[in-house]
């Protein structure tokens, strides 16, 4: 893909702000198609597009990153070695949010209904899902199960967990949207998304760490000259040791502050 020939996978995880506005332009396009062509499940075909328009570049900093770790192995430190990549997730997976929360509050109420249809209905889910009494552990259980998916498509699928990720993002924006649209459109977003993000920061970055994590180990299993792939499975073991942690301190946020 053209847009995504325009990043490299060095400049990508060097340059957040490009992978952000990557982010943002690939999702409103991706959105514009899906309505042009599958009007009846926008939201769901423009999650297809974004996947597919993603992966290759997603796949190879995948790699990149995998091959530089096993040189670095020895001098850097966990967090020096993975940083780069997890912010690189973060801009990417901020981009999409921004955009799609844009379009959700711009578009008229019918259409931006129609257009995420499948979020919308995925939200009322959520909300008609946990009880008040079993909150947090039906919270963890439903989070727990989209780290393990994110890492599951990132191992046998490369970076297939990007199609887990932007449905993430693009439920969401849909929230967001919903809460923008009723205290004031554009200029309520910000607010919107202080709304969410004391535990969807823990949530997200749990994911997305599960999806590099599972990327990771699928790229060292690929390259067959990986001397030092125990050393980088014992990597992965540790990101998804660290976004677990992060799920239950996001639990525990989001029952502490009720916001859905």
């Amino acid at each position: 893909m053209v847009l995504e020939q325009m990043i490299d996978e060095k400049t990508a995880k060097r340059d957040p702000l490009k992978i952000f506005l990557l982010g943002a332009v690939v999702s409103t396009i991706a959105i514009f198609i899906a309505n042009s062509v599958f009007p009846e499940s926008t939201g769901l075909f423009s999650i297809i597009i974004i996947t597919m328009a993603m992966i290759p570049l997603m796949n190879r900093m995948l790699h990149h990153e995998e091959a530089e770790d096993e040189k670095m192995m020895e001098s850097y430190s966990f967090f020096q070695r993975y940083g780069d990549i997890i912010v690189a997730y973060m801009s990417l997976f901020s981009g999409m949010i921004l955009a799609m929360s844009l379009i959700f509050v711009l578009l008229p109420q019918q259409l931006a209904q129609g257009v995420f249809d499948e979020q919308l209905k995925e939200i009322n889910l959520i909300r008609g899902h946990f009880t008040f009494e079993n909150q947090f552990l039906d919270i963890f259980v439903n989070n727990l199960s989209v780290l393990i998916l994110a890492f599951l498509f990132s191992f046998l699928f490369g970076s297939g967990a990007i199609f887990i990720l932007s449905w993430n993002a693009s439920v969401l924006s849909a929230a967001i949207g919903l809460v923008a649209k009723s205290a004031g459109g554009v200029t309520a977003i910000p607010a919107a998304v202080l709304m969410f993000l004391p535990h969807g920061f823990f949530e997200i970055t749990a994911y997305l760490i599960g999806a590099i994590a599972g990327g990771l180990i699928s790229a060292a299993f690929l390259r067959k000259k990986s001397f030092k792939f125990w050393h980088v499975a014992k990597d992965c073991a540790l990101l998804l040791l660290v976004a677990f942690v992060l799920l239950v301190i996001g639990g525990i946020v989001e029952t502490g502050i009720i916001l859905f």
